[in-house]
């Protein structure tokens, strides 16, 4: 019914030409045209009676236009079905102005995705890395702990020191006008901890549970809230009570602070955990040496259009997160040449990866079954107390885009060792604080 031929304009870019013949036009203007006679309302006729030449005549445009839309719809599936053609980004449609005197013609720009000839994995040479947690790491854990696990003992007639905790109520001022923002009431604040404006808390070092203070401070020139940058402010503050800190003595007494029977059972979870964190970080390590490897043994050229359509979402992806953590998006960040070219990196990457971790997927026929993914879905329900485990399951299973992406994972897993077990590898061996340093870094 229809032709189309195809012209290869450039790599992974093809112009389709499809001819649509005169029968074909005129059948589906016929159906145009009774459409419209059915509802056109024309003075001297009824609805329904109107001739055919003076619908043409008064809606002869429209009548055009609207069978060019449908022939459109109706054979744009067929014609790059036709075409053997595999889109990799929405076809570009273009309708010539001067059409032939018979049928109708349209064209479509065709990006197809790049054909890939995955490299021998045999040949890959990178790192397989295995992070260890060592006895240093879990004391360093415990002893973060210790720093970090503090209650605080309220004394009536105690002075506040460094260190101490204040409950404070608080009203500010500026040139006698209370501002937005400025009020607090019951406000937990440790002294030497830096929360508040700088010189706050020192004025509030030496007084008692019952004092009332006036609080002179001017904030800081780059302050966040730009009304009140650079402004001398006052803060009518009431202490309300003063605590000083308790700390663990031990092991065992840190850990019933913190909600274990004693302190071999707080070291054995630390030790669980921190071996949880080095088998991911062993993983993501190799992953990293593998993937990069696979990319750099195979030349790949991706066609423009399907990078600028990624990094466009891409982009939306950036913004959205920044947006859920309450990140300000900078007006001049899309026009920032570092920003542009990490996004553009991120996408051609990404990208890559698709296409060649697709080649490994068929060349080795992995895939995961339900019982790979079940033991997936109870391995991730472990971080939850154990009564609502079985609710995260049967909430797990009810989301197919988080079912899917789990999918992924394994399978991406899978791939990750697959072409770890084909490849030329060198072990190396690190402990689990040595990574966090360099991830640091």
């Amino acid at each position: 019914m229809i032709h189309t031929e195809v012209k290869t304009l450039a790599n992974n870019e093809h112009q389709v030409h499809v001819t649509v013949p005169q029968g074909e036009y005129d059948r589906v203007y016929a159906l145009q045209m009774n459409k419209l006679a059915t509802k056109a309302k024309l003075p001297g006729f009824r609805p329904g009676k109107t001739p055919a030449h003076v619908i043409k005549k008064q809606f002869g445009a429209k009548l055009h236009e609207d069978t060019i839309s449908e022939l459109i719809q109706a054979h744009y599936i067929t014609a790059i079905e036709s075409s053997g053609l595999n889109p990799a980004v929405q076809p570009v449609l273009d309708i010539p102005a001067t059409q032939p005197a018979e049928g109708f013609e349209f064209t479509m720009k065709v990006t197809t995705m790049p054909e890939v000839k995955l490299a021998d994995l045999s040949k890959l040479v990178f790192d397989e890395t295995t992070v260890n947690v060592e006895e240093a790491d879990v004391e360093q854990v415990i002893e973060r702990l210790m720093k970090s696990q503090v209650k605080f003992e309220i004394e009536a007639e105690r002075a506040a020191v460094i260190g101490d905790q204040l409950h404070i109520d608080f009203v500010g001022s500026i040139d006698g006008e209370e501002f937005a923002g400025g009020k607090g009431e019951d406000v937990p604040l440790v002294l030497g901890e830096g929360r508040f404006i700088p010189g706050f808390e020192e004025q509030l070092a030496g007084k008692k549970a019952g004092d009332d203070v006036m609080i002179e401070v001017t904030f800081p020139e780059a302050y966040q809230a730009a009304h009140l940058a650079g402004k001398a402010a006052s803060f009518a503050t009431n202490v309300k009570s003063v605590g000083k800190p308790l700390v663990a003595g031990n092991e065992d007494e840190l850990a019933a602070m913190v909600g274990f029977e004693s302190g071999t059972a707080l070291r054995d979870d630390a030790r669980n955990r921190l071996s949880e964190e080095a088998e991911q970080a062993s993983f993501s390590t190799t992953r990293d040496a593998a993937l990069d490897a696979l990319i750099a043994a195979n030349d790949m050229e991706l066609p423009e259009t399907l990078v600028l359509q990624d990094m466009q979402e891409t982009t939306k992806r950036v913004v959205q997160n920044m947006k859920q953590q309450g990140v300000e998006v900078p007006a001049d960040m899309f026009k920032d040449e570092g920003f542009k070219t990490e996004v553009r990196q991120r996408s051609e990457r990404g990208l890559k990866l698709s296409l060649l971790l697709q080649q490994v997927r068929e060349l080795s026929d992995l895939n995961v079954d339900d019982a790979e993914l079940d033991a997936e879905i109870d391995r991730q329900s472990q971080q939850y107390p154990e009564a609502q485990r079985d609710q995260f399951k049967t909430w797990i299973k009810s989301q197919p885009d988080q079912v899917a992406s789990m999918k992924d994972g394994l399978l991406e897993r899978k791939c990750v060792q697959y072409i770890v077990d084909q490849a030329q590898t060198s072990s190396v061996s690190k402990p689990l604080s040595e990574w966090q340093g360099e991830q640091d870094q």
